[in-house]
């Protein structure tokens, strides 16, 4: 809960529960981070590992438009146009944390591992079938938490982890472009990007328990 709190609203009724213990992060912000780690872990370790070719103008305003579902659904909600469950806040954040590393790896990948694999993470129409498949993956897993407590702790523990990599991953844009004509290798910026990220997710955490508890 310390380590959700960093980020997360955490408000009781918009949350996944097992009995009385509460899910570290929201339904929307496990969505986004749980499909963010799955997606990630499947480009870094899977048959596209060390793709470093960004997609197509056309590849990505059709990711573009998926992870448009989540800001249409935030908004709606904000305005209170038409009030989300869980189950929608879970499913419009997976349409954000799903495709987004299909632009952000091979950005970084481009930089770590120049050259190693010259090939896009999506090349052909089958590979497209991974976007869905890893999608209902996340949306089963954190669907079916709540009745499954090993599930619960693994769905959790797997959010806190995507959360650090969703923001590390951003923040590593910021570092590897900030810092391109630096003599700072790559991997040292990726590293440096990495701590800052932490760093900075454990003292917003520390702040908002010593002002919220």
């Amino acid at each position: 809960m310390f380590l959700g709190s960093s980020i997360c609203h955490q408000i009781a009724e918009r949350s996944y529960y097992l009995g009385d213990l509460q899910m570290p992060v929201c339904a929307r912000c496990i969505g986004i981070h749980f499909g963010f780690f799955v997606s990630a872990a499947f480009l870094l370790v899977g048959p596209k590992r060390y793709c470093s070719v960004i997609l197509r103008p056309r590849q990505l305003m059709v990711l573009g438009v998926v992870m448009a579902i989540f800001l249409v659904d935030g908004g709606l909600s904000y305005l209170e146009i038409s009030p989300s469950d869980n189950l929608r806040r879970t499913l419009s954040g997976l349409a954000l944390g799903v495709p987004l590393p299909f632009f952000l790896v091979p950005f970084i990948n481009s930089f770590v591992f120049p050259g190693r694999n010259g090939n896009r993470p999506i090349e052909t129409k089958t590979d497209w079938l991974w976007l869905p498949g890893l999608y209902a993956l996340g949306a089963g897993a954190i669907l079916l938490a709540d009745g499954n407590e090993y599930l619960f702790y693994l769905v959790s523990v797997i959010g806190l982890v995507g959360l650090f990599c969703f923001f590390s991953a951003n923040a590593s844009l910021v570092a590897l472009l900030g810092f391109d004509r630096s003599r700072i290798s790559p991997r040292k910026r990726l590293l440096l990007a990495m701590v800052v990220t932490l760093g900075a997710l454990m003292l917003v955490a520390t702040v908002r328990q010593s002002l919220y508890g």
